[in-house]
C-alpha cells in the first residue's frame, strides 16, 4: 500500500512497495524548475541539474558514472517547468548504494569553476542542437507567443547569454533558495522494507538538509493569440497551433487526453488518417496535451511540403471544425477510454514509471498517484464531458500559431482563425 512519510524538517517520502519485483527506483524531486526562474535567471534550474553530476568531494564525474554503471544502475536526471528530478533504477540489492550516490551529488557537489566553464559549453551545444531541429524551433516559437514573456514562454535550457554568464555562486544561491527539505520529495517504488527505507532516507537525505524556507507562490499565467513566423533554409514547413486547456489538477484533464488520442494521438487518429493517409499532406502530424500547475495547452503539430502549407492547415482546421460541430462518435469514445486505461495500467506495472508518477504528483498536487482513483475517473467520463471540453478548448479567438520553414506568403495563423491565407 502506498505511504507518505513526512520528516520533522518537512522532507516528504512517497513509498510504493512492489513485492512482485526485484527492482527499485529512487527519485529525489525538488519542487523547482523553469517556473521559478526570472528572465535573468532563465536556465539556472537546468544548469544546476547538469552541475550536480560534475563531481563531489569524494567522487569525480567519471566516478559517479562508472560506479553506477559497474553495478548495472541507471542514473539520470531531468528538469521540467515545476520540478527537477535526480533518480536511479537498479536491482534491490543496490538500494543503499544508490541512496549514497544521490545524496552525495545533492549535498556535496563541488561546483568547481573549471567544471562550470566546461559544462556551460556542453549546454550551449545542447541549445545549438535544439536550434538545428526545426520542429523544436517551431514548438518553442509557439510557446513564446502563446505564453508571452514569462517562464512558460521561455525554453527550459535558458538563453545563450544566461548560460554563458552563470557562475558557481549563481548555482549555490539557487540551491540555497530552493533545494530545501520542505520543497523536496523522495519517491521510491519497488522491492523494499518500509522501516529500513525510512531509516535510509533519514540517514542520506533528511539529516543532511539545513533549514526550511518559504518558496512563495507562482505567478498567474494567461495565454495570448499570436503568431510566430521564422524563415529557415530547410526543405519542410513546420506548423503548430496551441489552444488554452485545463490545468494539471483539473478533473476534466482526462477528457482532454481522450480527445487528443482520438484527434491526433495515433495511427488511427483523425489527423493521421485524414491529413496524412487520405491526402498525403504530412509525414508527422499529431496533437499533444500539456498540463501545468496554473495553465494548460492543447497543441497540434504538422510537418509538410511548403507548397502544401495552405492545404495542410486547411485540412487541420477542417478536422477541428468537425470536432466542434459533431464531437466524437461512441466508437471513438469507447476506443479512447480503452487507450487511456491501457496506458495507465501498463505504466503502473513499472517501478520507474510509478516512482516518477508519485514524485510528480507529490510536487504538483501534494498527493501520491492513485491508479484506482485514476481508473475510476476515466471510467466515469461521459460524452457530455467530451462535449464541454471541446467547447472550452477550440475557440479560435484564443489560438496561437507558429511557422518555421522556407519563406512563404501563406499565413497559417490567418487560416486557422478563419481569415484570408494571403
Amino acid at each position: 500500500m502506498n505511504k507518505i512519510y513526512t520528516f520533522p524538517n518537512g522532507l516528504k517520502l512517497a513509498l510504493c512497495p512492489m513485492e512482485h519485483t526485484r527492482s527499485i527506483a529512487i527519485g529525489v524531486f525538488v519542487g523547482v524548475g523553469a517556473a521559478n526562474e526570472t528572465k535573468e535567471r532563465s536556465g539556472i534550474a537546468h544548469f544546476t541539474e547538469h552541475m550536480l553530476f560534475k563531481g563531489t568531494e569524494k567522487r569525480t564525474a567519471f566516478d559517479i558514472a562508472n560506479e553506477m554503471e559497474s553495478l548495472g544502475v541507471m542514473i539520470n536526471a531531468f528538469t521540467a517547468r515545476h520540478m527537477t528530478c535526480y533518480y536511479t533504477m537498479s536491482t534491490d540489492e543496490h538500494t543503499e548504494h544508490c541512496m549514497d550516490v544521490l545524496s552525495d551529488i545533492l549535498f556535496n557537489s563541488k561546483l568547481a569553476d573549471e567544471e562550470i566553464d566546461r559544462e556551460r559549453k556542453v549546454i550551449l551545444e545542447e541549445i545549438s542542437r535544439d536550434e538545428d531541429d526545426p520542429e523544436d524551433v517551431c514548438n518553442e516559437g509557439l510557446a513564446s507567443v502563446f505564453y508571452g514573456d514569462n517562464f512558460m514562454g521561455r525554453p527550459i535550457l535558458g538563453s545563450r547569454e544566461n548560460v554563458q554568464n552563470f557562475s558557481s555562486n549563481d548555482v549555490r544561491d539557487f540551491m540555497s533558495d530552493f533545494y530545501v527539505p520542505n520543497n523536496t520529495v523522495v519517491s521510491i517504488a519497488g522491492n523494499f522494507e518500509i522501516e529500513r527505507i525510512i531509516a535510509l532516507v533519514d540517514q542520506f537525505f533528511a539529516s543532511k538538509f539545513t533549514e526550511e524556507k518559504d518558496i512563495g507562490e507562482l505567478d498567474k499565467i494567461s495565454t495570448n493569440s499570436a503568431y510566430f513566423n521564422k524563415t529557415k533554409d530547410i526543405e519542410q514547413a513546420n506548423i503548430s497551433f496551441a489552444f488554452p486547456s485545463y490545468t494539471f489538477n483539473n478533473p476534466k484533464r482526462d477528457a482532454v487526453s481522450l480527445i487528443s488520442n482520438v484527434f491526433g494521438g495515433g495511427m488511427s487518429s483523425r489527423l493521421f488518417q485524414n491529413v496524412r493517409e487520405k491526402n498525403g499532406l504530412a509525414y508527422d502530424v499529431y496533437s499533444i496535451v500539456s498540463a501545468n500547475v496554473n495553465v494548460g495547452a492543447f497543441s497540434i503539430y504538422l510537418g509538410t511540403n511548403p507548397k502544401n502549407a495552405s492545404k495542410a492547415t486547411y485540412a487541420v482546421k477542417e478536422e477541428i471544425d468537425k470536432l466542434k460541430k459533431y464531437g466524437i462518435t461512441d466508437a471513438e469514445f469507447n476506443k479512447g477510454i480503452q487507450q487511456l486505461k491501457s496506458n495507465l495500467v501498463l505504466g503502473s506495472e513499472s517501478s520507474l514509471s510509478l516512482m516518477r508518477a508519485n514524485g510528480r504528483n507529490m510536487i504538483m498536487e501534494g498527493k501520491m498517484f492513485d491508479v484506482s482513483e485514476r481508473l475510476n475517473a476515466i471510467n466515469s467520463l461521459t460524452q457530455m464531458d467530451i462535449k464541454e471540453a471541446i467547447e472550452f478548448i477550440f475557440n479560435y479567438e484564443n489560438v496561437s500559431a507558429s511557422y518555421v520553414g522556407p519563406k512563404t506568403n501563406v499565413n497559417v495563423f490567418g487560416i486557422i482563425k478563419g481569415e484570408n491565407d494571403e
